[in-house]
């Protein structure tokens, strides 16, 4: 059995919901930091992390570029987020519509000083339009009015990387591992060699056609995880950018 195989025998286990140490004001609303979704994307943005190490208060600035990843091709109308090592073949849509078409993704990547480079959050962007709103994605069978106090629905990442794709690469991605189950291990190879050049020491891109579409996959912060996704609007209601936040900041003691 190859490691892709016994991560997607587990898959199911990391959709759904898990708590979150986030604040908001109820169940389902944007974190009180969602600004970041959009700040964090603008050059020169830098914030001052504060925590505990070693019995004594450390604190750093952590300062913020951002990362072109490549164009997503969205044939269908639909965008996929998992973990691609454990579910691309097997991912279920957001229940959000999106434009077809091919659209920017852009990683927002911190340099922590003790902690080297990471991908704090990953953005689809629709439109030019300013987002005015943020709501939590959620795939089918899912239901927000559902969550608890601090609850989120997102993925789960056991394989330190997130993506982005289309259900159209999610069928090619299966007839791909059909026939060869261990292509994941070149995906891997060509993801860390060009996250290496491209991000960082121990990053990962990787720019992946599938089909008629590709798949777009990076490095999740500090690595496995439960992590949501968040889709935002402009002031007419138009869906204008997707955001996952891979919680590499404490925002109760950060400076921004």
């Amino acid at each position: 059995m190859t490691i892709r195989r016994a991560l997607s025998g587990i898959a199911a286990a990391f959709f759904g919901l898990l708590p979150s140490a986030r604040a908001s004001a109820s169940p389902g609303d944007p974190p009180i930091f969602s600004a970041v979704f959009d700040q964090a994307f603008v050059p020169g943005f830098s914030l001052e992390t504060r925590d505990t190490f070693q019995g004594e208060t450390r604190i750093e600035r952590v300062p913020f570029r951002i990362v072109e990843a490549g164009a997503l091709k969205l044939p269908s109308g639909q965008v996929c987020a998992t973990d691609p090592f454990i579910a691309l073949a097997e991912a279920k849509p957001f229940t959000q519509a999106v434009p077809a078409g091919t659209f920017p993704v852009r990683l927002a990547v911190g340099d922590f000083p003790s902690g080297g480079i990471r991908v704090a959050f990953a953005r689809v962007d629709f439109s030019e339009a300013r987002v005015v709103r943020w709501a939590m994605a959620v795939v089918e069978g899912q239901d927000i009015a559902t969550l608890k106090a601090d609850e989120i629905f997102g993925y789960g990442v056991d394989a330190g990387t997130g993506s982005f794709f289309d259900p159209v690469a999610s069928k090619a991605a299966a007839e791909l591992l059909k026939a060869d189950e261990d292509a994941w291990e070149t995906w891997q190879t060509d993801g860390e060699t060009n996250g290496a050049k491209v991000i960082g020491p121990y990053s990962f891109l990787l720019d992946l056609p599938l089909g008629d579409a590709n798949a777009i996959m990076f490095h999740s912060g500090w690595g496995d995880g439960f992590y949501a996704s968040w889709f935002g609007f402009d002031a007419d209601g138009r869906v204008a950018a997707l955001v996952t936040d891979f919680t590499t900041i404490d925002w109760a003691t950060a400076k921004w």
